[in-house]
């Protein structure tokens, strides 16, 4: 069975609560346009390589090299029998794997987590304290180490979602040229800023920066842009990040931001997203869900981080949305990964139910709480 210290989880629990703001919640793609994706179900066999690990949600990707990609993953069914079974589980808070090979038909996956001192799995970024760590942004730097933004959350019980953000954390990965299992991160807490927006769900890299994509927690998940020296986050080095201010101020330290905050770029970037230079179309590419429970998966581009970015475009719209009550979020793209035709661009998201219950059905077992994936034509700028 599950174990008796399954934790509070952040898209299951006070199921009554999601639906009491889901009005307020909701919102829908302004744009008329639509871009049609396609699902590519032989690609989700990808996550399918270990019978031990048993779905998860939220799932980040980043290339080290040399064939490689970093998988950062959120709550993880992890079996805790030969049965494996989600009946005979536990959900740990995060897991990593390793693929090898840019094809997701083709290429290998070996997952990872930790494990307790009695050998019971555990999450592989180590909880700290009453806090937890879900995974964000992570990119592999030219100064060598790996780099991963965490979200650090605590519990809230019969508060809100039963969750609320801690701030946020990075973990260092010195060797990442080695697998997982080798890996010691060393995990830098930062201070918690006086305005409401984390990094960072998302990272890209200009020039000697480090940018990220920070979230606005409460309400809609505007998005905001940090930036920290790459030569300070190799040696963890996460104090004095600049912010996006607006085109008069330009980049800022905090302490010259003032208690509004900085500017936010993007009007609602959802609660998990992707955020790319596409070389294809010569633009920034944005990826998201757009709505709460029966949610379409959108795109925004713009000449720069900074924008101005568009109004978002549907690109797809899930067969989930055709069931009683539909449960999707987490729409990541994965430029790096190769679909069938060069000008594909490989998107993943979320299932889930608002009874916890379904995830240990026959069908929810085999289709609910795995990464689900699809593909968009980009169109490619002559």
């Amino acid at each position: 069975m599950i174990q008796a210290k399954r934790k509070p989880h952040r898209k299951l629990c006070v199921v009554m609560v999601l639906f009491t703001l889901l009005l307020a919640c909701l919102s829908p793609l302004v744009s008329a346009q639509t871009k049609k994706g396609k699902a590519v179900q032989k690609a989700e066999e990808l996550f399918r390589q270990n019978p031990a690990w048993l779905g998860t949600d939220g799932a980040n990707s980043t290339p080290l090299g040399n064939n490689r990609i970093f998988w950062s993953f959120e709550d993880t069914f992890i079996s805790t029998s030969e049965v494996h079974s989600r009946k005979q589980s536990t959900m740990i808070r995060n897991s990593v794997a390793i693929q090898t090979g840019v094809d997701p038909l083709t290429a290998d996956m070996t997952f990872y987590w930790g494990r307790d001192a009695d050998g019971s799995p555990a999450s592989f970024f180590p909880e700290d304290g009453k806090t937890w760590y879900w995974t964000g942004g992570a990119i592999r730097l030219d100064e060598g180490p790996l780099i991963s933004f965490l979200h650090r959350v605590k519990s809230t019980p019969g508060v809100g979602l039963g969750f609320s953000s801690a701030g946020y954390a990075l973990a260092v990965i010195k060797n990442p040229d080695q697998p997982p299992s080798d890996w010691e991160p060393v995990i830098i807490n930062a201070k918690e800023s006086a305005f409401d927006a984390v990094p960072a769900t998302a990272v890209v890299r200009d020039d000697e920066y480090i940018v990220g994509l920070a979230l606005k927690q409460e309400g809609t998940h505007a998005g905001a842009l940090v930036r920290f020296l790459a030569s300070s986050l190799a040696v963890g080095n996460i104090e004095n990040p600049q912010w996006w201010a607006g085109s008069n101020l330009g980049w800022v330290g905090e302490p010259d931001l003032g208690p509004a905050g900085p500017v936010f770029v993007i009007n609602d970037a959802g609660a998990e997203s992707s955020l790319h230079w596409d070389q294809r179309t010569q633009s920034f590419i944005h990826i998201a869900t757009y709505g709460f429970g029966a949610a379409t998966i959108g795109m925004r581009t713009a000449p720069s981080l900074t924008g101005p970015w568009s109004e978002p475009v549907e690109i797809y719209r899930p067969p989930e949305l055709a069931g009683p009550q539909p449960f999707v979020y987490s729409a990541i793209a994965h430029p790096e990964l190769e679909g069938s035709d060069p000008d594909d661009l490989i998107v993943t998201y979320a299932t889930n139910s608002f009874e916890f219950s379904d995830l240990f059905s026959e069908h929810g077992s085999e289709h609910l709480y795995w990464p689900r994936v699809i593909s968009i034509r980009l169109n490619r700028k002559q």
